[in-house]
C-alpha cells in the first residue's frame, strides 16, 4: 500500500467541510480513482476525529 504524504492533499485540506463531503460522495458515486477517494476519506476522518476533542 502506498503511503499518503500530507503534501499530496494540501488542496484537499483547504476545502470546507461541506465541499469535502460533497467531493467524497460524488467521487464514490462516480467510481473515481481509489487513491483519490482514500485521500478524501482520510481528510474526512481527520476532521471528524478533531471534533471529538
Amino acid at each position: 500500500m502506498k503511503t499518503l504524504d500530507s503534501h499530496h492533499n494540501c488542496s484537499i485540506t483547504k476545502l470546507s467541510d461541506e465541499s469535502l463531503k460533497f467531493a467524497y460522495e460524488n467521487a464514490k458515486a462516480e467510481n473515481l480513482d481509489g487513491d483519490f477517494i482514500q485521500l478524501l476519506e482520510t481528510e474526512l476522518l481527520k476532521r471528524k476525529e478533531g471534533c471529538l476533542y
